[in-house]
């Protein structure tokens, strides 16, 4: 369980030559600089956020020119400086432009749809605060309201929505009440005047917003070569200026500090050595944490997207990804376990790996999940929740989710799938002990617990006096030895009792029983699948029976409704096998706090870059 050996390294090379030094390291790729100045990025971080909007409304209305390409791989150009400003400017005040009109528009089309349910009102009420002996007021409708203002000296016309109401105007008693019930005084204008001119200003904006998105639209189309290589020039050159932040340049020096694979040092201390310069191997300062570089074969590696999301591991410890991939991948082929799904994963992975070299290493993991999801489907002989070439009325596979003797078959897998999977954590740990030589801690910490755990289990399937005596003798040292951090005996006898539950302890009978349950999820998420997708089934197989029409509409009904168990199912798996994964068994053994290393990337969305002129 590797992770690359790395030396902390200062290069250091004749002032003249640190350019030089600075594009080898920059080409290398595998370095990641320590952060010795805060140098000032001025316009090229600028100019890479405000590229970043343009971008990003690009993909949103030129996806076929802004949209990442995943069916090919990345052109390798090597450019300068790319002049982009003037275009830029203009496409950011067309941005700026139609954000103004859009909301402009909006807020357009709140009033109208506000004055609009009231143009019953409509009249030539603007003069009505000038009248000398009545007050017109607009309030709302309800039987409350009507039955107060039947009491009241007052004239009312009805609405659909409120109540025109006149009174007069001083009569201070009636005027209070009419304010409780009021709405507002604006709604007495002309309305359909108002909203003739609403909807007339609302078409010219709307036309106004349609020349924007013209240009904007030709501007997006016309540069859109020059906009994707100044975004990935700008990009990348923030990557460069990593490096330079881990530079110091003195009178006659320019110094480079970092973190470079061992593997890397011969050929760096031969280019260095060609610059007149050399390399010094630095010691790591106190408490000092090297970034994590993981390292595993072609097979192993597109599992560290599952690690990471855990976090990390630290550099002085060892990466978990090898050891735990195939169970992850057992859980998720278990819990979707349709041979049909995991043969229509396999396929569009193994074509992906022919036409999108992008996105190799995800595919490669879809492909390891499908071959697993297909075993699994064949031993329950699951083929989109149907059971083909059944012979004699016997399905092929081995059991089948659904039926019901079957099902407590797949319980019992899952829970010693769960044993399984607890103990071989807790091996992990063990080995880690072992290898630091904590032999006590391997001892106390997994060895006793393995014996203790399998002494219950034996004794729980009966297995009489022995299993007995080996569950004391363990549980006696669990005791003896889970508090063994204190110095004072009845301290530490507490403790190791308090341990055996599983309060303070790494394991603990109660979490052990409460973790192998979780596993039970494996069958019921299996058997959700299979019951979702055999009811799916006999709606569409049923339309099929009804003349030509109804083949072609229950087969467009088994695909859609295919589609979505498959989605739904595969969500499902992926999410519970995390969490097995990172509570279950992680939490027996695994801290993910460690720092990633971070090496110089020369790849942007659209383009390699072969160098960039950031100095």
């Amino acid at each position: 369980m590797p992770i690359a050996e790395l030396e902390k390294v200062c290069f250091y090379v004749p002032k003249h030559n640190v350019g030089a030094l600075r594009k080898y390291i920059f080409k290398l790729s595998d370095f990641h600089p320590l952060e010795l100045n805060h140098n000032t990025l001025g316009d090229f971080a600028t100019l890479k956020d405000r590229l970043e909007r343009v971008v990003s409304l690009g993909s949103k209305r030129k996806p076929d020119i802004y949209a990442t390409s995943v069916l090919s791989e990345k052109e390798t150009i090597s450019t300068g400086y790319i002049e982009i400003g003037p275009v830029l400017s203009e496409i950011e005040r067309l941005i700026d432009e139609h954000q103004l009109l859009t909301n402009e528009l909006n807020n357009l089309n709140k009033q109208i749809l506000g004055l609009e349910p009231f143009q019953w009102v409509s009249a030539p009420w603007e003069d009505s605060h000038n009248w000398h002996w009545i007050k017109v007021a607009l309030v709302k409708k309800s039987k409350a309201v009507l039955k107060i203002l039947s009491d009241l000296p007052v004239a009312f016309a009805e609405g659909d929505n409120a109540i025109v109401v006149a009174y007069y105007k001083d009569d201070d008693e009636t005027a209070e009440v009419i304010r409780e019930y009021a709405l507002d005084d604006r709604l007495l204008t002309h309305i359909g005047r108002e909203l003739n001119e609403l909807k007339i200003k609302k078409e010219q904006l709307t036309k106004h917003l349609a020349d924007v998105e013209s240009q904007l639209d030709t501007l997006l189309e016309e540069n859109g070569t020059q906009i994707r290589k100044a975004f990935d020039y700008y990009s990348v050159s923030l990557e460069y200026a990593r490096l330079v932040n881990g530079s110091v340049d003195t009178q006659f020096l320019g110094v480079v500090v970092g973190y470079l694979p061992k593997e890397h040092l011969n050929d760096a201390l031969k280019e260095v050595r060609a610059l007149g310069g050399d390399v010094l191997q630095l010691p790591p300062e106190e408490d000092e944490m090297y970034p994590t570089k993981l390292e595993n074969s072609s097979f192993f590696e597109p599992y560290e997207s599952i690690t990471l999301m855990y976090g990390p591991p630290r550099y002085d410890t060892y990466d978990p990804t090898p050891a735990v991939a195939l169970w992850w991948n057992l859980f998720f082929a278990f819990m979707l376990g349709d041979a049909g799904f995991g043969l229509m994963i396999t396929l569009v992975s193994l074509y992906g790996l022919k036409k999108i070299k992008s996105m190799e290493k995800i595919l490669r993991l879809c492909l390891n999940v499908g071959v697993g999801t297909m075993i699994i489907g064949i031993i329950t002989w699951s083929w989109f929740s149907t059971q083909p070439l059944m012979i004699n009325g016997k399905a092929l596979g081995l059991f089948y989710p659904v039926n019901g003797s079957d099902v407590n078959t797949m319980l019992v897998i899952s829970l010693v799938i769960g044993v399984m999977a607890q103990f071989y954590a807790m091996g992990i740990k063990g080995w880690w002990m072992l290898r630091n030589k904590d032999y006590l801690g391997f001892w106390s910490d997994v060895f006793c617990w393995w014996g203790f755990l399998s002494s219950l289990i034996w004794l729980l399937l009966g297995g009489g006096s022995m299993s007995t005596y080996l569950a004391l003798f363990f549980a006696i040292n669990l005791i003896l030895f889970q508090g063994r951090e204190s110095k004072n005996w009845i301290s530490r006898l507490g403790m190791g009792l308090i341990g055996l539950y599983g309060i303070i302890s790494p394991y603990g009978v109660a979490s052990f029983l409460g973790d192998v349950l979780s596993y039970s999820r494996l069958m019921a998420l299996n058997l959700t699948g299979a019951l979702m997708g055999q009811v799916f089934n006999s709606l569409s197989f049923g339309v099929m029976k009804s003349g030509l029409m109804g083949i072609v509409f229950g087969v467009l009904m088994f695909v859609v409704f295919q589609v979505f168990n498959f989605a739904i199912s595969a969500l499902g798996a992926f999410v519970h096998s995390i969490r097995l994964v990172f509570l279950e068994m992680y939490g027996r053994f695994y801290e993910g706090n460690g720092e990633l290393f971070k090496p110089l990337r020369r790849v942007g969305r659209y383009y390699r870059f072969e160098e960039v002129e950031y100095e």
